[in-house]
């Protein structure tokens, strides 16, 4: 509830949207240039090719798009795309509306609405009924975590050097509903000698 009104408020002033990229990696766009510049949109370069021969009555090569799809419009073919979409299958059919979205607020625009504005135009239909928007996991400081700030803290080391009961305990007794988490490496290896005396205990009560 806390964030339906940013989200309508991001949809009521709603701006275009420029969906190529100029980068390495990416869904390169499906579109080949004649030699007048004429486009030719197709799902490959064999059709391109068949389209323009047709179009001029003999071979032409064309130049294809040398843009990238913004990645946040690749991810709002999600909830059809991975279904195998455009064939009708079974998994589409059975799958396709789910009924509730799980994800962080601070990609409800970049994904979530775009996911539903895909999924209107496309099939007609939204790909899900709810959101439930939860917490992020955030560092000591409360910053978010990104490679680039070089604060990013990898669960696996946690659970290989604290154990997987501590990183469960440590999140558990942070969450709380609409509050980020601040999570701190000291914080778990406190956790850690908690949890470490729980489990002793157990065995004590259990041997006895």
């Amino acid at each position: 509830k806390n964030w339906e009104k940013t989200f309508f408020e991001w949809m009521d002033n709603i701006q275009p949207w420029c969906i190529s990229r100029q980068i390495w990696w990416g869904h390169q766009i499906p579109a080949w240039y004649g030699p007048d510049g004429k486009i030719f949109v197709a799902v490959d370069e064999k059709t391109a090719l068949e389209e323009a021969n047709h179009f001029y009555k003999k071979k032409t090569p064309l130049t294809r798009d040398a843009d990238v799809l913004d990645t946040w419009f690749s991810s709002s073919l999600w909830p059809f795309s991975t279904l195998g979409w455009p064939d009708k299958t079974a998994e589409l059919k059975k799958y396709y509306p789910t009924n509730v979205l799980v994800t962080g607020f601070d990609i409800i625009f970049f994904w979530v609405a775009r996911m539903l504005m895909m999924g209107l135009h496309v099939m007609k239909k939204p790909p899900f009924q709810e959101v439930f928007v939860h917490a992020l996991v955030r560092d000591e400081k409360g910053q978010k975590m990104s490679k680039s700030k070089g604060n990013v803290i990898d669960p696996l080391k946690l659970i290989e050097e604290y154990g997987t009961d501590a990183l469960r305990f440590t999140l558990t007794a942070l969450l709380a509903p609409g509050r980020d988490v601040k999570l701190s490496v000291s914080r778990i290896a406190g956790y850690r000698n908690f949890v470490t005396k729980l489990w002793n205990a157990s065995r004590f009560c259990q041997m006895n």
